[in-house]
């Protein structure tokens, strides 16, 4: 998962990266990839986490009036290094991202059971970055973010999340595995099965049929996935896994809001079309129109045991349900209305087929009449003199011409001359 900046971490690392699950390790790996940076340039290319922790770990067995503090001391100059990095754009790191990195080695050092207290650090104060409410998203807003999404998968993303109020790292944690089968068999809605891991709550949520429809168009992109490849994945792999990360769909949403007029974005402000937006959508456009708890459910949220107890109800059941509400999340069609026009079209395909049916046994039976006709011709043929068979053909010409005659009569519709009159 973090090739390229793994191969300068120690085992130990590796293992506390992996604790700290996907999203969150991948910002961390970032911060400890400056960390080492910072101490090998400090003191030598060989320097590594296990020569910190050493160094910690010796001054820490000595007299408390004999310890140099070496944790405040290396934590500050840290810091004041990282005050003078720049990003690629040739600007300063924001103090947000400082204290993210350091956030990263309090974290670190609490694991290894290393004492650290940010009161004799400075680290900066945070940005203050403005909120920017979310924006509160209209049905014809939503097909207009989707159709400004350059690619099925930014389309896919968006309405999964709309459609079913999952949040962005439980959208990033999705396998191909939890919804080939339904996707297989055309079922629809989706259903999902999940825990959410911020509250380790087990809930169930659907994928309405707009999001099947830009998931299938995503994947078909993706060429052939096994149950364990993640659902979204990068669209480069830059040596720390394919999987998709929230930052990176925070970022793919920012692009896109920027094409959308009616987006009012602050400055310095978080992107008033984040990926929370949509989750907050999903809860809004239900409110009044789904029981509370039941919204509350499909969102991950902790729900009370008692509504609970009410909750457990047959998949069928719960999935009706979730169609119901369908109508208030849809951009095209819901699942029932493409279910309807599937069966009308199978309807009208079997119509059809009967029809054709009928019109190739009319001719099968046609075909053996002629065929018994001329099987008569010939005994006859062999059976009479020529004068004998030219009196029996005149015979037998005038009995078909009058049966003719006589169906010809009854298939014509009967007109009363003085009603036409």
């Amino acid at each position: 998962m973090f090739k390229g900046v793994r191969d300068k971490f120690e085992d130990e690392i590796e293992r506390f990266l992996i604790l700290k699950g996907k999203a969150t390790g991948q910002v961390y790996a970032s911060g400890y990839t400056k960390f080492l940076t910072f101490y090998q340039h400090k003191y030598g290319k060989d320097a590594n986490f296990g020569h910190f922790f050493k160094r910690i770990y010796d001054d820490l067995k000595k007299p408390i009036d004999q310890q140099e503090n070496l944790v405040d001391i290396e934590l500050t100059d840290y810091i004041n290094w990282l005050k003078q990095q720049k990003t690629r754009k040739k600007e300063p790191l924001s103090a947000n991202v400082i204290r993210l990195y350091f956030a990263s080695m309090q974290n670190l050092l609490k694991w290894k059971h290393i004492p650290i207290s940010s009161s004799f650090i400075k680290v900066p104060a945070a940005n203050g970055k403005k909120e920017n409410g979310k924006h509160k998203w209209k049905i014809e807003q939503v097909k207009q973010f989707v159709d400004a999404a350059s690619s099925y998968r930014d389309k896919a993303i968006a309405l999964c999340i709309f459609q079913s109020g999952l949040g962005v790292n439980e959208i990033c944690e999705l396998n191909f595995g939890d919804v080939q089968d339904q996707l297989e068999a055309g079922v629809l809605p989706i259903s999902l099965e999940l825990i959410r891991k911020k509250t380790d709550v087990h809930f169930k949520s659907f994928f309405g049929r707009d999001a099947v429809k830009y998931l299938k168009m995503y994947l078909e992109t993706r060429g052939k996935l096994s149950p364990v490849d993640p659902l979204f994945a990068k669209e480069r792999d830059r040596g720390d896994g394919w999987r998709i990360t929230p930052e990176i769909i925070e970022q793919s949403f920012s692009e896109i809001a920027k094409k959308l007029p009616f987006i009012k974005q602050q400055k310095d402000a978080y992107n008033a079309a984040r990926p929370h937006s949509f989750r907050a959508g999903f809860n809004s456009r239900l409110i009044n129109k789904v029981d509370e708890n039941l919204r509350e459910f499909w969102m991950g949220h902790v729900v009370p045991a008692v509504a609970k107890a009410y909750l457990e109800m047959p998949d069928e059941e719960m999935c009706e349900l979730y169609m119901t509400a369908e109508q208030y999340l849809k951009i095209e069609k819901t699942s029932r209305e493409e279910m309807t026009e599937a069966a009308k079209g199978k309807s009208f395909l079997s119509d059809v087929l009967e029809s054709d049916v009928k019109a190739y046994k009319a001719k099968v039976e046609s075909l053996e009449q002629r065929v018994k006709m001329h099987e008569e011709i010939f005994m006859k043929m062999t059976d009479m003199s020529f004068e004998e068979f030219a009196k029996w053909m005149q015979d037998s010409n005038r009995r078909l011409f009058a049966q003719q005659t006589e169906e010809d009569k009854k298939s014509t519709p009967f007109i009363d001359d003085k009603q036409s009159a």
